[in-house]
């Protein structure tokens, strides 16, 4: 009598499954990596028990830690499986797999830019600085800038990162991302600081930044703050803006090295954010103050007109 053995057939993964699995194990190389965790650390040691900046500017704080340097990590990851790629190109995992993995691995910098942000409120919380601090913005407005728009930036870099690591091959092409990306922010991000606040052309400038400002004040780390100024801008479309960004990005990435299917899909999602970036840039310049407005420690607000 013969035994027949039957072999087991191998299962194959999903594409979902297998983009999640890898995304596991790039979060984890994102998580270990000694540039995100001294940035996580300088971002939660600057957010405890100090005001930000200005409290409606505490997101530069996050952005800079978490979002520009996340860019170089990202870039870093990515282009560190180019000494492995015979392997992996041999391996049953497309490249677009392996990039919407690094892609998910940027949650990793988000989510720790919500906790260290709900710590931040927390230290203000237990200690409340004055209300005028939010100049004339209410209670959404407040929110989108001290919790949404740290976490949109410390995603939006990383991701930006993985489209550097996947176009672009110079050396130093990380570095001279930042430096373009800080020299954009800077230049625009207070622009209206110093400009006729009541130009359209210089609004839609003003929040057309990947990072941009909306409020500035008297004060520095010697002098306390007597005035905030509320620049003009909306934030809570300017959000909207900041995370179609976001999307075109991975939709960037995704695109190096995909077939012709997946180019297709990611081509129609490419003008479904180009359009809703773009009604939004439009409302984040249009539907805010269209001047600037002063707002001192007595709580009186006084518009600002002609040049701010």
């Amino acid at each position: 009598m013969s035994t027949v053995v039957l072999e087991q057939p191998r299962l194959v993964p999903s594409p979902a499954a297998s983009v999640r699995q890898l995304g596991v194990i790039e979060a984890k190389r994102y998580a270990t990596h000694p540039l995100f965790v001294v940035g996580a650390l300088m971002c939660a040691g600057l957010s405890i028990g100090l005001p930000g900046p200005d409290e409606l500017d505490y997101a530069v704080i996050p952005a800079f830690f978490l979002g520009v340097l996340g860019l170089v990590v990202s870039a870093r990851l990515t282009r560190s499986t180019d000494t492995s790629a015979p392997v992996l190109d041999a391996a049953p995992v497309p490249i677009t797999r392996r990039t919407a993995a690094l892609c998910l691995a940027c949650a990793v910098p988000a989510v720790t830019a919500l906790l260290i942000a709900l710590l931040h409120r927390a230290t203000l919380l237990a200690d409340p600085i004055a209300d005028f601090r939010y100049g004339t913005f209410g209670g959404l407005d407040r929110q989108v800038l001290t919790l949404v728009l740290p976490v949109v930036y410390a995603a939006g870099g990383p991701l930006l990162g993985v489209v550097v690591g996947r176009w672009l091959r110079f050396p130093g092409a990380p570095l001279l991302t930042v430096v373009a990306l800080l020299a954009w922010s800077a230049t625009l991000a207070y622009l209206p600081q110093s400009g006729s606040s009541s130009s359209a052309l210089l609004r839609l400038l003003h929040v057309s930044a990947p990072y941009t400002a909306f409020a500035f004040s008297d004060g520095d780390n010697v002098h306390p703050i007597t005035v905030v100024t509320t620049m003009p801008g909306a934030p809570l479309w300017f959000a909207v803006w900041a995370v179609a960004l976001c999307g075109l990005a991975v939709c960037a990435a995704l695109w190096r090295g995909a077939s012709a299917t997946v180019r297709t899909s990611v081509a129609r999602a490419g003008l479904v954010l180009v359009a809703v970036a773009a009604i939004a840039l439009a409302l984040a310049a249009t539907t805010g103050h269209d001047v600037n407005h002063e707002t001192d420690s007595s709580g009186r607000t006084t518009v600002v007109r002609g040049d701010a």
